[in-house]
């Protein structure tokens, strides 16, 4: 995620190159969760939020989140018991 701490910490990347140390960025990747998560400054510095992020296309209500889940866990058990009767009629 690119915010203004992200950008701060780019433009020191970027002047100081090679010759970067940690005590030039450390106020925009130390401590940055506490501040993201408890404060919710979701400016405040470089954070990371995994590879799962990129599978993430909506934030529904808990409401239709749930009603999703229980959908899809539906079709895929029909799905699965559908197989395994079809595979035990064929093998009789």
């Amino acid at each position: 995620m690119v915010n203004a701490g992200v950008e701060k910490l780019i433009e020191k990347e970027r002047a100081l190159g090679a010759n970067l140390k940690f005590e030039d960025i450390i106020d925009e990747v130390a401590g940055v969760y506490p501040r993201i998560m408890q404060k919710g400054e979701m400016d405040a510095g470089a954070w990371s939020c995994g590879m799962v992020v990129g599978l993430i296309h909506d934030i529904p209500t808990c409401q239709v989140l749930i009603d999703r889940i229980m959908r899809e866990a539906k079709e895929i058990i029909q799905g699965r018991l559908e197989g395994f009767s079809t595979t035990s009629v064929a093998s009789q």
